[in-house]
């Protein structure tokens, strides 16, 4: 339809300097939309968003900016769906991708979301699963790129488990060449073989903490996240 087929699943996918051009326009369009001067781009366009996790600030920012931008945004649950149960991955994938321009999905498995982008013919965007969480580090990395003018430098601290928030973290830190320091509870942190794929060995941007005083020390951000992720109470 209107819109190239480029995925957002990982920021792994990506190099920095698309990385870079995604936040500069985030940034410019934002500063346009306050303007009042921000281009309509999307107009007839449709995204499908559908979310097997609710979520409030998801929801609202991925519809809130499809309008803003002209576009439309469908709300689409497991009970319309049903992927894995009453419907395959695919299917759901083939379908979607006859009427709509663009996928948003928020769920638990990451292989469905790999599995739309691999069998749909319109851009998938991962709004969350519970390996990943791109979207989320995306707009913290514009948010400190706002208030320190650069990424160049950087430590980040982040005091919680190895989750899927850590795990994006540690794609962006791979990939823009900061140092992110993770302080989490012994047996609680990132898994090795997810380490040596995002870092290729390079050992001088990942520490692991089992202190929160101590990791923050010199760090230039310090970020948080729940204890138990949705759907993991019980872990």
């Amino acid at each position: 339809m209107g819109l190239s087929k480029k995925d957002f699943i990982s920021i792994a996918d990506f190099e920095r300097s698309e990385l870079e051009e995604i936040l500069d326009l985030a940034i410019r369009q934002k500063k346009q939309h306050h303007e009042g001067t921000l281009e309509r781009t999307h107009v007839g366009r449709v995204m499908a968003c559908i979310f097997h996790k609710p979520s409030l600030r998801t929801r609202v920012s991925f519809e809130v900016a499809m309008h803003n931008l002209g576009g439309t945004s469908l709300y689409l649950t497991d009970k319309e769906l049903g992927i894995g149960s009453r419907e395959a991955p695919e299917d759901v994938a083939r379908v979607l991708s006859r009427y709509v321009d663009a996928i948003m999905i928020r769920t638990f498995d990451n292989a469905i979301v790999e599995d739309l982008a691999r069998f749909g013919t319109v851009p998938v965007i991962n709004g969350l699963t519970d390996l990943l969480h791109p979207c989320q580090i995306m707009a913290d990395l514009m948010t400190i790129q706002e208030h320190r003018g650069s990424l160049d430098d950087l430590t980040v601290a982040f005091v919680g488990d190895g989750n899927n928030v850590a795990r994006s973290w540690v794609n962006a830190s791979a990939r823009f060449g900061f140092k992110f320091v993770l302080a989490c509870p012994k047996g609680f942190g990132i898994a090795d073989e997810f380490l040596s794929n995002a870092y290729g060995g390079r050992s001088d941007l990942y520490a692991e903490i089992n202190e929160p005083a101590e990791a923050v020390k010199g760090a230039d951000v310090v970020y948080t996240d729940v204890w138990a992720s949705m759907g993991q109470e019980d872990e």
